[in-house]
């Protein structure tokens, strides 16, 4: 929903070999070329961190491996924050469909892959509660990927 709102299309890779989620594709060309970013997602009902970051510790090395590191199209972790009870996921009235909670992200591209990664072992990626999923900030994550920019962060 997010994407759509942002203008931009959703692609679900099959099959799934690469450990990608969702493809995020714009719609219409930036800059001769069309913004592009590859997520995975992955849903968290018990969050925890401190005033900084979340402390995401469900990813295993696999995982982390498919989209860590230097690539060309850029990757990201979106952790998605949700009610503790699948029935309290959204609100809806006749006015307005509400999701309950919120969306952050993270890049790894700085992070080195792990060697031999294991499916049995975990990571803790540390994701900045600053990096809010909106409009805006998936908006400049995917034309930051126009020409291998890379991604753009708002720091505003």
């Amino acid at each position: 929903m997010l994407a759509a709102s942002a203008g931009f299309g959703v692609a679900e890779p099959r099959p799934d070999v690469a450990g990608i989620d969702f493809h995020i594709v714009g719609l219409s060309e930036v800059d001769d070329d069309f913004p592009l970013a590859k997520v995975q997602v992955k849903s968290w009902s018990t969050p925890h961190g401190d005033d900084l970051s979340w402390h995401y510790d469900r990813l295993n090395e696999k995982q982390f491996n498919a989209i860590a590191g230097s690539r060309l199209v850029p990757a990201f972790l979106f952790v998605i924050v949700v009610p503790p009870d699948s029935r309290d996921y959204a609100r809806i009235n006749d006015q307005r469909l509400q999701l309950c909670h919120a969306g952050y992200w993270v890049s790894l591209a700085h992070r080195p892959k792990f060697p031999n990664p294991s499916a049995n072992r975990t990571v803790t990626v540390h994701v900045p509660r600053k990096n809010l999923l909106t409009i805006e900030s998936l908006t400049a994550l995917c034309e930051g990927t126009v020409n291998g920019a890379g991604p753009l962060v708002r720091t505003s």
